[in-house]
C-alpha cells in the first residue's frame, strides 16, 4: 500500500468540495473556500494542506478574503501541525475552537450489509435522485435543491475523478455516497440515508460496496466526519480509525487581543 499522509487527504477534500464552493489559493498549501449559494460555515472556510511555518502570515489574507463578503472566518486546522506561534496569534484575533473533524481512514472493515439494496452509479436524471435523497439526509427538507444540484452536476461531469453511488430498495432511491480519487487516495462524501429508512445498514452497505472498489483500484478509502455530528461511533464501529484531527476555529471579534 502507498505512503499516505495528511497532505494527499487534504488534496482530496478541498478537490471534492470545490464543486460546492469556489476555492481561491493564497499559496500552494493555504485556500479559502466560499459559497454563494451555501451560507453554513462548512462551505465557507480557510485550511491549509500542510501547516508550514510560515502559515500565520496568512491569516491575514484569509480574513480579508471572509471580510469582503461580510462573513465570519472560519478555519479547520490540523491539530497535530499546530504550532505555538501559530496558535498565539490565532488568540491574538479572536479565534476559539468550537468543534472538530476527525479524518478518518479504512484499517479493518467491519461492515454490516443489506442484501435488499442495490446499487448503481448514477447516470442522467439519476442526479435528481441522488439529491432527493441528500437533501432528506442532511437537511429534512429540499429548499436548497437547486444549490445541491448544481455542484453534484458538476461533480458528476469529472467522471474520471468522480462517481456518484445511489442505493435502491424495492425501486426506491434511499442511499447515496460519493466517491471522489486524486492519486491512490479514494475519498467518500456526502454519506446519507433518507430518513425513514435509517438503521437497515444501507450506509454500511454502501460503504463496503466503496470499500471494494478503492482496493481495486489499489486506493486509500478515507472520509471526514465532524465530532458534533455524532456519527465518528459508528465509522469506528464499521472499521474506519482516525488519521488525524482537525479543529474548526471561528473568530469572535469581541476577544481580540492587543
Amino acid at each position: 500500500m502507498a505512503d499516505f499522509n495528511d497532505k494527499a487527504y487534504e488534496s482530496n477534500e478541498v478537490s471534492w468540495w470545490s464543486n460546492w464552493a469556489q476555492t481561491s489559493w493564497l499559496s500552494p498549501n493555504a485556500y479559502v473556500m466560499l459559497s454563494q449559494e451555501f451560507d453554513e460555515y462548512f462551505f465557507n472556510r480557510g485550511g491549509f494542506l500542510d501547516i508550514t511555518k510560515g502559515a500565520k502570515k496568512l491569516i491575514g489574507p484569509m480574513e480579508s478574503e471572509f471580510e469582503a463578503r461580510k462573513l465570519t472566518p472560519h478555519l479547520f486546522l490540523q491539530s497535530g501541525q499546530l504550532d505555538a506561534p501559530l496558535l498565539l496569534t490565532l488568540e491574538k484575533l479572536g479565534y476559539r475552537i468550537v468543534d472538530q473533524m476527525s479524518v478518518m481512514e479504512i484499517d479493518e472493515p467491519y461492515f454490516e450489509t443489506n442484501p435488499d439494496l442495490k446499487i448503481e452509479q448514477v447516470t442522467g436524471n439519476g442526479v435528481k435522485d441522488w439529491t432527493d435523497v441528500y437533501l432528506d439526509a442532511f437537511y429534512g427538507e429540499s429548499s436548497q435543491s437547486k444549490a445541491v444540484t448544481g455542484a453534484v452536476q458538476r461533480a458528476a461531469a469529472k467522471a474520471e475523478e468522480t462517481t456518484l453511488l445511489v442505493g435502491t430498495m424495492d425501486g426506491r432511491a434511499v442511499g447515496v455516497l460519493a466517491l471522489h480519487r486524486t492519486d491512490k487516495v479514494c475519498g467518500v462524501y456526502c454519506v446519507g440515508t433518507r430518513r425513514d429508512q435509517r438503521g437497515k445498514h444501507i450506509a454500511s452497505t454502501m460503504l463496503d460496496f466503496s470499500h471494494r472498489q478503492a482496493v481495486g483500484e489499489d486506493r486509500r478509502l478515507i472520509l471526514q466526519t465532524i465530532l458534533s455530528d455524532s456519527v465518528e461511533g459508528l465509522y469506528l464501529k464499521l472499521g474506519f480509525r482516525r488519521a488525524y484531527m482537525k479543529d474548526l476555529f471561528v473568530k469572535d471579534p469581541r476577544r481580540t487581543l492587543k
